[in-house]
């Protein structure tokens, strides 16, 4: 009997790194959705358990899509807020700018669980500083929406925020990292210090570029 000869997969068939992409980018959003649905109602109580119920791997992919909402939420307002970028290269650093805050935190998160001998890796850092950082999300949306005119209530979501932000970063090296509580209380005001000083670097040195290129006309 003749062996019949198989043909090669055609280009179409192989996989495409925008399909591979995609597929991760699926994966993010459910384990984020996952995790979000666990510690939505109990930000504190439930952020160990969403951390343990993705495991290491999947904890790290919410973590980064936990950064990706954030980054959108800031889209979303700056377009709501009418502060567009037209010109392809001021959107790409635009896009940066959004993901600064999430990086800085991730960082000075990892810096200090080292530095404490903490348990866990980079996907803790990523999964906590992350899912910390929604809050901000959702202020920053509502504010967008509400307008100056209604300062108070910006106020006020701002000052929810950075309370649950504080109170999840302490529960991330506690329960889940497992540090004392000595060691976290010193570790948060570090991080919170340290990736504001490093979001402030960049903002800085985006805003001398911007206005030097305003001024000589590029």
């Amino acid at each position: 009997m003749e062996q019949q000869q198989q043909t090669p997969p055609t280009p179409n068939q192989a996989p495409s790194i925008a399909n591979l992409m995609a597929d991760r980018a699926k994966s993010a959003s459910k384990d984020s959705l996952h995790a979000f649905k666990i510690f939505a109602l109990d930000p504190v109580g439930g952020l160990a358990t969403a951390y343990s119920s993705l495991g290491e791997k999947r904890a790290l992919s919410a973590g980064i899509g936990f950064g990706v909402t954030f980054a959108v939420s800031i889209f979303i307002a700056a377009y709501i807020s009418h502060l567009r970028q037209e010109k392809f290269g001021e959107f790409l650093k635009f896009v940066g700018c959004a993901f600064v805050p999430f990086l800085g935190m991730a960082g000075a998160s990892f810096v200090g669980r080292k530095a404490f001998r903490g348990d866990g890796t980079f996907a803790v850092d990523a999964f906590v500083s992350g899912a910390s950082l929604l809050p901000f999300a959702f202020a920053l949306l509502a504010a967008s929406i509400l307008g100056f005119a209604n300062i108070e209530v910006i106020a006020i979501l701002g000052v929810f925020a950075v309370t649950l932000n504080i109170l999840m970063l302490f529960t991330g090296f506690t329960r889940i990292s497992h540090i004392s509580e000595k060691g976290a209380t010193l570790i948060v005001p570090l991080v919170l210090l340290i990736s504001v000083w490093f979001s402030k670097i960049i903002y800085a040195s985006m805003i001398s570029n911007a206005m030097s290129n305003s001024m000589y006309g590029q």
